[in-house]
C-alpha cells in the first residue's frame, strides 16, 4: 500500500515538473516572438524615417585651447579681456620678472666684457706677429753679415733667440685668445637660458580667435602647467552632435542638417555633416556626473554651419537631420 502511494506520489511530481517546464518553453518562446516582431516592426519603421533628430554643442571647428603658462609666479600684466578679439602672438600674460630681467642683463654685460677681452687678444696676437716678422729680417741681415765676417757669432746667437723666443710668445698669445673665445661661447649661452627663462614668464597667443574665459588676474598666482584661459581659435564654427544607436546608421556624410533651439521649431542656422563617427560611444555631451551610466549608447557627427552668426559657443542645440 505504501509503495503504491509513493508511487503515486513520484508520478504526480514528473507530471508537475513536465507541465512547467512546458509552460517556461511556451514563455521563452512568446518573447523570442515578440523580440523578432519588434524588430521587424522598428526596421519598417526605420526604413521609413525621414528626419533623425539629436542634441548637440555649438563649437568651434578647431577644438579650445587651454592657455597656461610654463612657468609659475605673480601675474604682473593681462593682455585681454573675456569676449576679445586676439591676435597670434599677443602677450595675453605676463608674471613679475625681476629677477629674471637682471639674470639677462648680467649675462649681457659680461658678454659684452669678454668680447672686449677676444678683441684685444687678438690685437696682442697681431702685435706680436708683426714684431716677430721685424726680428726675422733682423736675424737673416745678421746672418748675411755673420756670413761675410761683418758680425759676431754673439750678435748672431741673440738675434736667434729673441725669433724664437717671439714665436714662443705668439704661441702663448694665441692659446689664451683661444681660452677667451671659448669663455664667450660659454657666457653666450647663458644668455640663450635667461632669454629662455625671461620667455616663460609670459604667455603668448598661438592663433587667432576669441578669449572665452579668463581666470588670472594682476596680483594673483598662477601655477606652472595650469590652465587660466580658454581660447577660440577662429575659423568655421560646428555643431558636435550624438545620435541616437537606434537611427545611427541613417547618418551619411553630406547629409543636409537644421539647427534648432531645444524645444522651438524655429530654425536658427543649418549646415551639412561634415564627419560621422565610425564607431559607437557612450554619451558623452551632456553627462552630468563623470562615470554616469547610460543604457544607450551614441554616434557623434559634426554639422559644418553655413552661417552661425548669433550662435553662442558651448550652447546647447537640437540638430535636425534630414536623411532621405
Amino acid at each position: 500500500m505504501k509503495k503504491t502511494f509513493l508511487g503515486s506520489c513520484l508520478l504526480l511530481s514528473l507530471l508537475l515538473c513536465a507541465c512547467g517546464k512546458k509552460d517556461d518553453s511556451s514563455k521563452n518562446n512568446l518573447a523570442i516572438q515578440d523580440s523578432l516582431s519588434r524588430a521587424n516592426a522598428y526596421q519598417g519603421a526605420a526604413a521609413n524615417v525621414q528626419q533623425v533628430i539629436g542634441i548637440g554643442k555649438v563649437e568651434p571647428e578647431q577644438d579650445i585651447i587651454k592657455l597656461a603658462a610654463n612657468d609659475g609666479g605673480v601675474v604682473a600684466h593681462i593682455g585681454a579681456r573675456e569676449g576679445d578679439q586676439v591676435k597670434a602672438g599677443l602677450t595675453i600674460l605676463a608674471l613679475e620678472s625681476t629677477v629674471a630681467n637682471a639674470k639677462l642683463a648680467q649675462a649681457r654685460t659680461r658678454v659684452a666684457t669678454q668680447e672686449a677681452q677676444v678683441r684685444n687678444d687678438e690685437r696682442a696676437v697681431a702685435e706680436a706677429e708683426t714684431k716677430l716678422t721685424n726680428l726675422q729680417r733682423t736675424l737673416t741681415r745678421v746672418q748675411n753679415l755673420y756670413a761675410k765676417n761683418a758680425d759676431t757669432g754673439e750678435n748672431l746667437d741673440n738675434a736667434r733667440a729673441d725669433v724664437d723666443l717671439q714665436k714662443s710668445t705668439i704661441e702663448r698669445l694665441r692659446s689664451a685668445a683661444q681660452v677667451n673665445r671659448v669663455r664667450l661661447d660659454e657666457i653666450k649661452s647663458d644668455i640663450a637660458i635667461a632669454e629662455r627663462e625671461l620667455a616663460l614668464k609670459s604667455v603668448k597667443v598661438p592663433v587667432a580667435g576669441t578669449l572665452l574665459s579668463m581666470d588670472a588676474t594682476v596680483g594673483s598666482a598662477v601655477q606652472a602647467q595650469q590652465s587660466f584661459a580658454e581660447l577660440a581659435p577662429a575659423g568655421p564654427i560646428i555643431v558636435r552632435c550624438e545620435v541616437d544607436e537606434l537611427l545611427a546608421d541613417r547618418v551619411r556624410i553630406g547629409q543636409k542638417a537644421v539647427i534648432r533651439q531645444i524645444g522651438l521649431d524655429k530654425t536658427i542656422a543649418e549646415g551639412e555633416i561634415v564627419y560621422a563617427s565610425p564607431q559607437l560611444n557612450k554619451k558623452s555631451l551632456f553627462s552630468e556626473t563623470t562615470g554616469e551610466k547610460e543604457d544607450r549608447r551614441v554616434r557623434e557627427v559634426k554639422i559644418l554651419l553655413k552661417d552661425p552668426q548669433g550662435l553662442l559657443l558651448n550652447s546647447r542645440v537640437e540638430c535636425v537631420i534630414n536623411v532621405q
